[in-house]
């Protein structure tokens, strides 16, 4: 361990001094030389890091318990969350995009399967916290949301935009947990543009979202909770056989690959290091990831309410925006609507929107430190940093207008019963279709 230490110091002191040629030749070979221990140093080291920050979100959750144990429990999911997206490269962008660029519709089978998990397991919590719904009621801790023009021009939008950036929000949140530069200019576009719809909130309530209804389908038309979620179901079903159509229109073929057979571990610690491998070092399939996505959105709903990730995002935007005058910091109507906009006026630093945004970014950090994943990355075009800004610009605005993004408006939204799920996610189809057609102008 000293020797490792030994040579990580030497190599990094030997980087920082610009060593001329004769001295810098012997430096390279010997870099080469010793990659393999210097790479298990830095390896250790990601790891080191990891397990350090893992310690202190698990002491973090302790004191957000003291305050509030609601709070506690959607930290650890939400982390537990950010953990899942990193390590399966759990992408509601790419599941979409791949769609129409390669005509690969594996990532959109992971989302399918996470939005058939929470389904099944929202239908018991919604029965239980609202057991016969009569017409226009609804759970107000579900992600049950107006339904209109609005709907329609917020996935649009945001399915442009996800696609332009190269994420979603969630799979930009991650991202910048692994230290894509890109990603970070798109987080800032997307404040940029929660601070647009901020700005011009009055036109839309007053004009549009006011207006609109909420439909919850067990109360329309007296479908019932075991109506809705066969629907809900069905509906997925079909989304999956038009997977499928588009994969066998491009010859796509899925191939698995099996891993060599070694030796079985002979001993307990064997098989110890084996599972912990595979659970905190290796990646995930896309298809694991979504059963995890599936579950961990059933643990938030039991503790609070479905996972959004821009609650957070919103709620300083709104501060942003006060400090430099472009609204008074209040939005009209907010306190009737749920979602992620729901809770955004919560006070204190430490709350619901806090816990599940810092909380995704907290987990996926730890996940790409595990998998010794983390570096900073710099695009090396030019033209990248736009697309960043743009479609983060697009997408803050458009998760503003929809009271949440893929995971609050789509992902949460169809679990819940809510007929403004499955608008979203059609415009959102519609959307990522016109994000291909830009990328591939742009090359």
């Amino acid at each position: 361990m000293k020797l490792r230490g030994f040579l990580q110091f030497s190599l990094n002191y030997l980087e920082d001094c610009n060593t001329e040629t004769p001295n810098y030749l012997g430096f390279f070979l010997w870099k080469n030389l010793m990659m393999n221990n210097i790479n298990k140093v830095q390896i250790n080291r990601q790891i080191s890091v990891g397990l350090f920050l893992l310690i202190i979100g698990l002491f973090f959750s302790s004191y957000i318990a003291s305050i509030n144990t609601s709070d506690a429990a959607i930290w650890l999911a939400a982390c537990a969350l950010g953990f899942t997206l990193q390590k399966s490269r759990f992408c509601f962008a790419s599941s979409f995009r791949d769609l129409f660029l390669f005509g690969s519709g594996q990532n959109m089978k992971g989302v399918l399967i996470a939005l058939t998990v929470s389904s099944i397991g929202f239908i018991g919590i919604l029965n239980w916290i609202l057991p016969n719904p009569l017409a226009g009621e609804y759970p107000s801790s579900a992600h049950v949301l107006p339904v209109g023009l609005s709907t329609i021009v917020a996935g649009v939008l945001f399915g442009v935009g996800m696609v332009i950036s190269g994420g979603c929000i969630s799979g930009t949140i991650y991202r910048v947990a692994e230290g894509y530069v890109a990603s970070v200019i798109t987080l800032f576009g997307v404040i940029i543009g929660s601070i647009l719809l901020i700005i011009t909130w009055d036109f839309w309530w007053v004009n549009f979202i006011s207006n609109e209804s909420k439909i919850f389908l067990p109360s329309t038309y007296s479908l019932g909770y075991g109506m809705s979620l066969l629907l809900t179901l069905i509906g997925l079903f079909i989304i999956y056989i038009l997977v499928l159509f588009f994969e066998s229109k491009s010859g796509i073929v899925e191939y698995k690959i099996k891993d060599i057979k070694s030796q079985e571990p002979e001993n307990l610690t064997d098989k110890l290091k084996i599972s912990i491998h595979s659970v905190f070092i290796k990646s995930w399939s896309i298809k694991f990831g979504g059963l995890s996505v599936g579950f961990i959105s059933i643990v938030y709903f039991l503790f609070h309410s479905p996972p959004g990730v821009t609650g957070e995002i919103m709620k300083q935007s709104l501060t942003i925006s006060k400090i430099f005058n472009f609204s008074d910091g209040v939005l009209s109507g907010i306190g009737s609507l749920s979602g992620c906009l729901g809770s955004i006026e919560s006070s204190g630093i430490i709350s619901h929107t806090f816990v599940s945004t810092v909380g995704v970014f907290f987990g996926a950090l730890i996940s790409a430190l595990f998998s010794n994943e983390f570096k900073i990355r710099k695009p090396k075009e030019i033209k990248r940093y736009y697309q960043s800004l743009s479609g983060g610009v697009m997408m803050g605005y458009s998760a503003s207008l929809g009271i949440g993004c893929t995971i609050g408006a789509f992902l949460s939204a169809i679990p819940s019963l809510s007929l403004s799920g499955w608008v979203f996610g059609l415009s959102l189809f519609f959307g990522s279709f016109i994000g291909t057609k830009i990328i591939r102008r742009l090359g």
